[in-house]
C-alpha cells in the first residue's frame, strides 16, 4: 500500500486487537479489585486491646474478692463441722462432771452513796512486787504484816524482810492438782490475844503463834459437820472478845481447785459456820448457800 493509505486489517488481526483490549480491560479491573481489597484487608486492622481504667479495675478487683469470700467462707465452713461434729459427739457420749442448777438473781443495788465507784486504788503503791505468790487475806500486828500465799505459806513481813512463819500442808507444791496436800490458806484474822486464826482451803481452821510461828488446830476439815464434808473453807471472822470464829464453806462437793466447775454448776450447798473456842463446838449458821465467800462482822 502507499504511504498516504490507512493501513488495512484482516479480519484475524482484528479480532486479535479486541482480544488484547478485553484482556487489557479485564487484567485492569482484576488489578483495581484487587487492590480495593488489599486496602479493606489494610482497613480491617486487628482489635486494640482494651484499655485497663480504674472501673475496670474495680470490677475485676470486685470479682476476684467475691471468689475469694466464697473460698474462705466454704473453708471456714469445713473447719467448723470438722470441729464442731466430733465435739458434740463426745459432749453425748461422756459423763458430765457437773450437774448444773438452775439460778436466777435479783437486780443489782444501785451503784451510789458508799457504792458508788471510784478510782481510789489506782493510787496505790505496790509493795513487793513479783516476791509474793497469790497472797490472799493480810492482817497485821502493828507494822508487821501477815498472809497466806498460794505455796502453801504463811509469811510474814516485817522491816522489809519477808520469811516464812508457818506452813500447813506439805510439798510438793506450785499447781493446782498440788494444792490438796500443799494447802492454800485464805482467810487470815488477829485474835484479841494478838495470835492469827487462819483458814485454809483444804485443812481447816487453826491458830498459830505470831512469834514462834507455832500452829494449833482448832476444826479440821477431815470431820464432816452435820453429816456434810468441809472441802472449800474460804475465810472468817470473830467476835471482839474472841471467843465466836465465824467462818465460810463455800461447797460440801468441790474443792478449791474445782472452782470452775462450781461456779458452772451453781449449787447451793455453801455453809456459814460457828466455832466456839472456849466448848470447841461448831455449828452450822446458815446452809443452801451458793458460793459463800468472804465473811465480816
Amino acid at each position: 500500500p502507499g504511504s498516504g493509505a490507512a493501513p488495512r486489517l484482516s479480519p484475524a488481526s482484528l479480532s486479535c486487537r479486541v482480544e488484547s483490549s478485553l484482556l487489557i480491560s479485564v487484567s485492569r479491573r482484576a488489578v483495581h479489585r484487587n487492590m480495593n481489597e488489599a486496602d479493606g484487608l489494610r482497613q480491617r486492622r486487628p482489635a486494640r486491646p482494651q484499655v485497663l481504667t480504674e472501673d475496670n479495675a474495680a470490677q475485676a478487683g470486685k470479682e476476684s474478692s467475691t471468689y475469694s469470700n466464697r473460698v474462705f467462707r466454704l473453708t471456714f465452713m469445713t473447719l467448723a463441722a470438722s470441729l464442731i461434729i466430733p465435739l458434740f459427739g463426745a459432749l453425748i457420749f461422756l459423763d458430765c462432771p457437773i450437774d448444773p442448777q438452775p439460778i436466777s438473781f435479783k437486780e443489782p443495788p444501785l451503784l451510789t452513796g458508799v457504792l458508788e465507784p471510784n478510782v481510789k486504788l489506782r493510787q496505790a503503791e505496790k509493795l513487793f512486787e513479783n516476791q509474793l505468790v497469790g497472797p490472799e487475806s493480810i492482817a497485821n500486828i502493828g507494822d508487821v504484816l501477815f498472809t497466806g500465799t498460794a505455796d502453801g505459806k504463811i509469811l510474814k513481813i516485817e522491816n522489809g524482810k519477808i520469811s516464812t512463819l508457818a506452813r500447813l500442808g506439805h510439798g510438793p507444791c506450785g499447781t493446782r492438782e498440788d494444792e490438796p496436800t500443799c494447802g492454800r490458806p485464805l482467810g487470815i484474822r488477829i485474835g484479841p490475844n494478838n495470835t492469827l486464826f487462819v483458814v485454809d482451803a483444804y485443812y481447816g481452821l487453826f491458830e498459830i503463834n505470831p512469834i514462834s510461828g507455832a500452829v494449833r488446830p482448832l476444826v479440821s476439815s477431815k470431820i464432816p459437820i452435820e453429816g456434810k464434808n468441809l472441802s472449800f473453807v474460804n475465810d472468817l471472822t470473830m467476835t471482839q472478845d474472841g471467843r465466836k470464829i465465824y467462818f465460810t464453806d463455800s461447797s460440801s462437793k468441790w474443792q478449791r481447785k474445782d472452782y470452775p466447775l462450781l461456779i458452772m454448776e451453781a449449787p447451793d450447798d455453801g455453809r456459814l459456820l460457828e466455832y466456839d473456842t472456849v466448848t470447841k463446838e461448831v455449828k452450822v449458821l446458815m446452809e443452801g448457800l451458793r458460793f459463800p465467800n468472804g465473811v465480816q462482822l
